[in-house]
């Protein structure tokens, strides 16, 4: 998701990566958990549950809306979060990474984030992408779209 000059990887609320042209700001909600000058970063993937579904946020939010309504009870339940594997500096991290709702992200969609985060760590010049974070989340839904095809 694109936040102001930053794209955002996990719910902005919680704990999530902040990636910017210059570095890898890590978060937990509002508080700084660090930042790493993308230079220091060797390796960056993301471990979280997938779907084959399309529409996982969508379906999760009309089917647990629709239990609140009949049952006239909150259901409770919370998304299973996620990590980021880290590597900077040789050392190895893994960080809790929030998700936005219940079930798995779209498999394709977690594939191109892992191979768009991998084309940042190996090119250099391509992290300008990252100063326009609304136009690279589009182009990257694209390619997610064309690659499930």
């Amino acid at each position: 998701m694109a936040m102001g000059d930053a794209l955002v990887v996990g719910d902005p609320g919680r704990s999530h990566l902040r990636l910017t042209p210059e570095a890898v700001i890590i978060r937990e909600g509002t508080e700084s958990g660090g930042v790493l000058a993308w230079a220091s970063v060797e390796h960056l993937s993301l471990d979280v549950p997938t779907t084959r579904f399309r529409l996982p946020g969508f379906l999760g939010t009309v089917l647990l809306g629709a239990w609140a309504v009949v049952t006239m009870a909150d259901p409770g339940i919370e998304p299973d979060d996620g990590s980021a594997h880290l590597t900077a500096d040789g050392e190895t991290r893994m960080l809790p990474l929030s998700r936005h709702h219940v079930g798995g992200y779209w498999a394709p969609t977690v594939k191109g984030a892992n191979r768009l985060l991998a084309h940042l760590i190996g090119n250099p010049g391509q992290r300008a992408l990252l100063a326009r974070p609304e136009a690279l989340v589009q182009l990257a839904a694209r390619l997610a779209r064309a690659s499930a095809g």
